[in-house]
């Protein structure tokens, strides 16, 4: 039997011919950054998370700027009539969202609703064009959310085309 630690190391080969790569900046300054080149206007809010206000609605994004490199989206709506009352019915209906997508998430905490969309970023990741997609994603997941506790149907004339402000 031979010596584990005499047999050759096969791993990735580092770029530059055996330099390490260049550090990326922190995940949070990569997310202002991306939200500024998307016309948006970043800050940083009294817990560490990155606020700002997209399509009429403020959403916030919480990194992780550690080796895992995880981005949250999400935002918090609070939950007025006409939606239901009822905690059941409202896990219910967060519970056939989470069910549907793949990449946005819903809650229901009290008369707040908080639904997120969650990221692990690989190394040199486009955040941009991530951002780009997930914010959408999120306030569809919101109108989507109030249209099935509400009763509407999301393929009647004009609701699942149009853009509309989430009413939850």
């Amino acid at each position: 039997m031979s010596d584990p630690t005499a047999l050759p190391n096969f791993g990735p080969t580092p770029p530059n011919g055996g330099d390490q790569p260049a550090p990326e900046a922190p995940l949070r300054d990569r997310v202002q950054d991306a939200l500024r080149e998307l016309g948006l206007e970043p800050s940083i809010d009294s817990e560490g998370d990155v606020a700002f206000t997209f399509s009429e609605q403020q959403m916030f994004i919480r990194c992780q700027d550690d080796e895992s490199n995880v981005l949250r989206v999400f935002g918090q709506w609070a939950l007025e009539d006409p939606v239901p009352t009822d905690p059941m019915e409202r896990l219910q209906v967060s519970n056939d969202l989470n069910v549907a997508f793949n990449l946005v998430k819903a809650a229901v905490a009290g008369d707040t609703l908080l639904v997120t969309s969650e990221h692990i970023l690989p190394r040199g990741a486009d955040v941009r064009g991530l951002l780009g997609l997930a914010l959408p994603l999120v306030l569809q997941g919101v109108q989507l959310w109030h249209q099935r506790a509400t009763g509407q149907d999301p393929t009647e004339e004009g609701s699942a085309d149009a853009p509309s402000e989430p009413q939850a």
